[in-house]
């Protein structure tokens, strides 16, 4: 069963134009779409809670996501990326 993307919110909006293209439409959007099929396979940002989670992506993971995971909407939102490469 599949999650629904619910979009970049918040600063993830600012960050997602400030990286290369390339990541953009490539290891971001690969991750994202496994997340979608997977969310679980992704860390807790805090222990004791499972809503918002952080998952790395890219070929040497320089990247990170941290998104919110609503299971009663089934949708997944993604609050801020972290890019060091």
């Amino acid at each position: 069963m599949s999650y629904k993307f619910d979009g970049f919110h918040g600063r993830a909006l600012y960050e997602l134009n400030g990286l290369p293209q390339d990541v953009r439409d490539g290891a971001l959007l690969e991750r994202l779409i496994e997340l979608l099929r997977d969310p679980w396979d992704a860390v807790t940002e805090r222990p004791g809670q499972s809503m918002v989670r952080q998952a790395f992506f890219g070929n040497d993971s320089q990247g990170m996501i941290t998104f919110i995971l609503d299971e009663d909407t089934r949708t997944l939102r993604i609050i801020d990326i972290l890019w060091v490469g």
